[in-house]
């Protein structure tokens, strides 16, 4: 069977794990996909600042799903990178971790081989009524080769352009990577960052680094993510499948919101997590909210851990869901869990915290437009006339979820779209059998021989996007691959 993996950071790195961990593995000839840049390490991942820290801590990454400290084990073992007994990393060194594997693999089976080119086109090869399952070509700009078997594993889409700024002289589209982009800035210029998601920390950290100007960070909102607590082992008792497959007896195969709302409650309950208190706690003054979270590390860090549980469980949660609850979640729920379950390192708070005590960081809500004038650009804000004047804008708004949204960085998810073999799901990505992660097109109806893992899945993969999701993802869906070569090989 011929098998192609497209894009080859964290998800196709995984994939490649738990093909070459099966005893059938040989039976497999498999061809992996990517830039030379992103080969091994993703965009997440890429040698960049040191300045950026995984936002998880070490001992709870890892690419090995039964051995959650692997990466610390990696990490101690190898001598290329010191930063001591940290609880936090440089983002690349988790990227040389998964690369180091990527490159063993490639040198011990001669049945792995290796394009240094993106994926320009998919396409189906239409075959006689016999065959089981149309082959899919994949083509570069050089290369044109046909497979039985396809991992769609690009990672995330391109950033958003939510002010249509790209391409402007002075707006820096992506913030990654970080340590180029004041390759374009002098020490003089006024630098504003929209967003103040997880991307903006990295912007945050690097340019407090070396830029010796006040910086600001603006959004809608103003708010920033919390900042962890202490993280505990959670079982989850009452967001059971048991208890849902219940509830879908109950409720013609769906579990209604607000049900599922009373049980992560009682989850929180047993806990004794004044949930309440922890949810209504932002005051809009960003010093008292890190402040607050930085002394209510135990409460906090339990309720971060029951959130760490639901996302581990979010697959069979979020898919129970009508899609009328899944959009009342969004306008209801979502934020409340957006602040909370994605935090940030201590030592992040802390140098925020310095920073605007020291009036080097300014932190605004209340962003509506921006727009360029005279050379530089104008930052508006709801406040009647509230309005400032910047030199350099750094988009960290975070990457896009849609398909409506696309342009031309995406141009292997537009030409899918194009040809039919993908569609939008209603609440972002693609639409894919949460079950099996195979590709749903409305021209060729479930496509068995196409799985696609990651963000561009985020519609049913909601808030799936982490390593450990994607990782388990992986061990599914290459699960699925060898009981199908296996029936194969019976008939």
């Amino acid at each position: 069977m011929k098998v192609a993996i497209i894009g080859v950071g964290t998800a196709g790195v995984s994939v490649l794990r738990q093909l070459v961990k099966h005893p059938n593995f040989a039976e497999l000839d498999v061809t992996i996909y990517d830039n030379e840049k992103n080969m091994g390490q993703g965009e997440p991942f890429q040698n960049d600042s040191d300045d950026l820290l995984i936002n998880v801590p070490v001992d709870m990454l890892s690419l090995n799903i039964d051995n959650v400290h692997e990466f610390r084990e990696w990490y101690e073992t190898q001598n290329d990178f010191d930063y001591g007994r940290a609880t936090y990393l440089p983002r690349f060194v988790f990227g040389h971790y998964m690369k180091g594997y990527l490159d063993h693999y490639i040198q011990l089976y001669d049945n792995i081989h290796v394009v240094r080119q993106e994926v320009t086109q998919l396409g189906v090869e239409v075959q006689d009524s016999t065959s089981c399952h149309p082959k899919i070509t994949v083509c570069t700009d050089d290369i044109v080769n046909t497979y039985d078997y396809v991992f769609l594993t690009i990672g995330t889409m391109s950033y958003n352009d939510p002010y249509q700024l790209k391409g402007q002289r002075g707006y820096i589209d992506s913030p990654y990577p970080a340590n180029r982009t004041l390759d374009q800035v002098v020490d003089t210029d006024k630098i504003a960052v929209i967003g103040t998601g997880l991307a903006s920390l990295d912007v945050i950290r690097y340019v407090l680094n070396h830029h010796n100007k006040p910086l600001m960070l603006a959004s809608r909102s103003g708010q920033l993510p919390s900042v962890r607590g202490d993280m505990t082992k959670v079982d989850l008792h009452y967001l059971t499948k048991a208890h849902f497959s219940k509830l879908k007896r109950k409720h013609m195969d769906s579990v209604p919101l607000e049900t599922v709302i009373e049980l992560f409650r009682k989850e929180c309950d047993a806990l004794e997590i004044p949930l309440e208190q922890l949810l209504q706690r932002k005051t809009g003054d960003v010093m008292q909210d890190l402040k607050y979270d930085m002394a209510h590390a135990k409460q906090l860090g339990r309720l971060q851990s029951v959130l760490m549980a639901v996302k581990d469980n979010m697959d069979w949660i979020w898919n129970s869901l009508t899609h009328a609850d899944q959009q009342a979640y969004h306008e209801r729920y979502h934020q409340y869990v957006k602040e909370n379950s994605n935090p940030m390192p201590r030592d992040t708070a802390e140098l925020i915290l310095n920073a605007l005590h020291n009036d080097m960081l300014e932190i605004r809500s209340g962003l509506s437009h921006v727009e360029r004038t005279n050379g530089r650009y104008r930052l508006k804000f709801d406040d009647a006339g509230r309005q400032c004047m910047v030199d350099v804008v750094i988009n960290a708004t975070g990457p896009k979820t849609r398909l409506d949204q696309l342009d031309e960085s995406d141009a292997l998810l537009l030409d899918m779209a194009n040809k039919q073999m993908i569609q939008a799901h209603p609440m972002g990505g693609i639409q894919i059998v949460p079950e099996t992660n195979e590709v749903i097109s409305p021209r060729y109806g479930t496509m068995t021989n196409i799985r696609a893992i990651g963000q561009i899945t985020n519609g049913v993969n909601f808030q799936r996007n982490a390593v450990t999701m994607i990782v388990q993802q992986a061990v599914k869906t290459v699960g699925q691959l060898y009981q199908q070569l296996e029936k194969e090989s019976e008939v």
